[in-house]
Order: C-alpha cells, then sequence, then structure tokens
C-alpha cells in the first residue's frame, strides 16, 4: 500500500506542476488573475480561493491548513500558543 501512496503523490505532483494552456491562462486573466508561470497547482488554488470567498468554510479550513504548513517550521510565538485556564481553586 505504501508503494501506491508514494505512486500517486509522485503522479499527482507532476500533474498539478503542469503549465496551463494559452485558453486556460486567458480565462484566468479575464477573471482578474495576473500570474507569472501559473501552473494547475495554480489554478486549484484560485478555485478554492473562490470558494472560500463564496463561504464555503471547508475551503477556509483547507486554504488555513495549507497557509499554516508554511510555518510548520518555526518555533511557536507566544501569540498563537492556546491559552488554558485552569479553576483550581476552591471553595
Amino acid at each position: 500500500m505504501r508503494e501506491n501512496d508514494k505512486l500517486l503523490y509522485k503522479t499527482m505532483k507532476s500533474i498539478l506542476n503542469e503549465k496551463l494552456s494559452d485558453a486556460e491562462v486567458q480565462s484566468l486573466k479575464d477573471e482578474g488573475f495576473n500570474i507569472k508561470n501559473p501552473t494547475r497547482k495554480t489554478a486549484v488554488m484560485i478555485a478554492l480561493y473562490k470558494k472560500a470567498a463564496g463561504g464555503d468554510l471547508s475551503a477556509v479550513k483547507e486554504i488555513r491548513s495549507i497557509v499554516s504548513e508554511k510555518g510548520d517550521d518555526k518555533p511557536e510565538s507566544a501569540g498563537s500558543r492556546a491559552v488554558v485556564i485552569i479553576d483550581d481553586i476552591g471553595d
């Protein structure tokens, strides 16, 4: 099963890195997106953004997940840690 996962990952990565056709690039430009070297990954991210902007909460969560993956190698800042309040004072 592990080999299948690796093959799927490599195949998907290859597909997402393909350049968009001229017609697809023009379609993005018509919508107001002017992007250098657009790939299929770019188109997927724009589609996800559009869904999130339209109120799709799962798309919003996915974008937040993708954005937070970029910062995973950095230590947690004080402002991003969860605060836990412990009520251990007796009556």
